[in-house]
């Protein structure tokens, strides 16, 4: 289960030239001394690109693990369909910069934690590095991103009206408005156990003896990374991280990391993941591969009972309602992103504060389950997005219990319906088009699909 990712990535082979004529004869093999093994074929072309059977498979288990209703023909149907959207945005010359798909993949990556409860727990759940988690996610996620831009091409001139979206509503029958899923908004307020100056120093100091221990004694780094480091995803790689682009890195270490030359060491440099050493493998213009060793100094159980402590008094300030929540985040509250804000908790996913249950941490959801629109939990321990241990208070601003969807308190819903029906035609009209003047080859075990688009076969039918 951690050795792969379980968000749909697509298989590539790089080395399989992508030209239409004969790739249904090169089944991709395995040699060995005594057998050829075949582990993947080709089983769709759209222009140049390719669908493998592996993909096809890998989609079908990962929506059984989820227990979702789906068949390997809707799997590869779809994949058809994104390879197309791919094909027209090259033809089109829409691109993607390096800057968009990191950005991107941040924020998957920043959705991971908020469901795993940090880094760490990441890393762990993969069994990868957060590089190795990165770079699996970057050529599924450039063409994802190429296929949107591509769909926006489609739509972009597509608008509707309040009267068209009335229209569409009294079309609807009871039965065919959608469920809307309990949503909530929180609010909060943080307490991080304290950090004394001598474990901080006491870790730098182990930092510095490994580092003059490697330049001065020929110590190999990943042996030391591999004894000492506390980042679980890359300790057992040695430290490695593998190519990164600046943007992928959290700023205090992409400085340090970029400033670096080839088997240099930085000087110990402090991130919210802890203190790093940081050693430059390589560097190809602006990604680079380092290893790195992380320590966490580590605060006393002394310290623990006295965050226990201050978050019990917040709490027994915000009963006495001496303060309203927002007020006393802004007071109180030691997690800066949301202190400011009077707690309010940003969704990484979609930008804004409200959250379903499955976009809830499980720990803090189980705090909070029973509680009622502007009631608070009492002090729990949880974790923040990097994996370190902290004491929360959340408070439920707004709940929205499972309902049918109305246009009166679900206008934008509503909306949002018309107007997707409205870019479904679009899309069926581009796809019916398209399908017919791109080359689209099938493999002969998904020609009996029952496809929605006709198109997909019209070079068998036209033989």
């Amino acid at each position: 289960m951690k050795n792969k990712i379980k968000t749909a990535i697509l298989t590539t082979f790089a080395s399989v030239l992508l030209f239409p004529t004969n790739l249904f004869a090169q089944n991709i093999k395995a040699e060995t001394k005594k057998d050829t093994v075949i582990i993947d074929k080709v089983v769709g072309i759209v222009g140049n690109k390719i669908i493998l059977e592996s993909a096809v498979q890998s989609q079908y288990f990962q929506a059984k693990a989820r227990n979702k209703s789906v068949d390997k023909c809707s799997i590869f149907e779809d994949m058809l369909y994104n390879k197309l959207l791919v094909t027209q945005a090259e033809i089109d010359s829409l691109e993607v910069s390096d800057k968009e798909v990191d950005a991107e993949i941040q924020n998957r990556l920043q959705g991971f934690i908020e469901q795993l409860g940090g880094l760490t727990k990441v890393e762990e759940y993969f069994n990868k590095t957060v590089g190795e988690i990165k770079e699996d996610l970057r050529d599924i996620t450039e063409d994802q991103l190429l296929s949107q831009k591509e769909r926006n091409e489609i739509t972009k001139d597509i608008k509707i009206t309040p009267s068209e979206v009335n229209k569409f509503y009294k079309t609807l029958s009871k039965d065919s408005l959608p469920l809307v899923d309990l949503t909530l908004e929180m609010n909060q307020i943080v307490i991080y156990p304290e950090i004394s100056k001598e474990n901080i120093d006491e870790v730098k100091k182990k930092l510095l003896a490994i580092k003059e221990d490697v330049e001065k004694n020929g110590a190999l780094f990943e042996t030391k990374a591999i004894l000492y480091s506390e980042d679980p995803g890359s300790a057992a790689n040695g430290g490695e991280l593998g190519m990164m682009s600046r943007s992928e890195l959290v700023p205090e270490f992409a400085t340090a990391a970029f400033a670096l030359k080839k088997d240099s060491i930085s000087n110990v440099i402090k991130s919210d993941f802890g203190y790093h050493i940081i050693q430059m493998i390589d560097r190809k213009g602006e990604r680079i591969n380092v290893r790195h060793i992380l320590m966490k100094p580590k605060f006393t159980q002394e310290a623990k009972m006295k965050a226990k402590e201050r978050i019990d008094s917040v709490y027994s300030v915000l009963s006495s309602k001496k303060y309203s929540f927002e007020d006393a985040a802004k007071l109180y509250s030691q997690d800066t992103k949301t202190a400011k804000n009077g707690g309010l908790v940003v969704n990484p996913r979609s930008g804004n504060a409200k959250f379903t249950v499955d976009e809830i941490y499980p720990a803090n959801y189980y705090n909070i389950k029973n509680l009622e629109e502007g009631e608070f939990s009492r002090p729990f321990e949880s974790f923040d997005d990097k994996g370190n241990t902290v004491y929360k208070i959340i408070m439920i601003k707004s709940k929205v219990a499972p309902h049918q969807a109305s246009i009166e308190t679900d206008y934008q819903d509503i909306q949002d319906m018309a107007l997707n029906q409205k870019y479904q035609k679009a899309y069926d009209k581009w796809i019916s088009e398209k399908s017919l003047s791109t080359y689209i080859k099938i493999d002969k075990s998904y020609k009996s699909c029952p496809f929605e688009y006709d198109g997909w076969l019209h070079q068998e039918i036209k033989k």
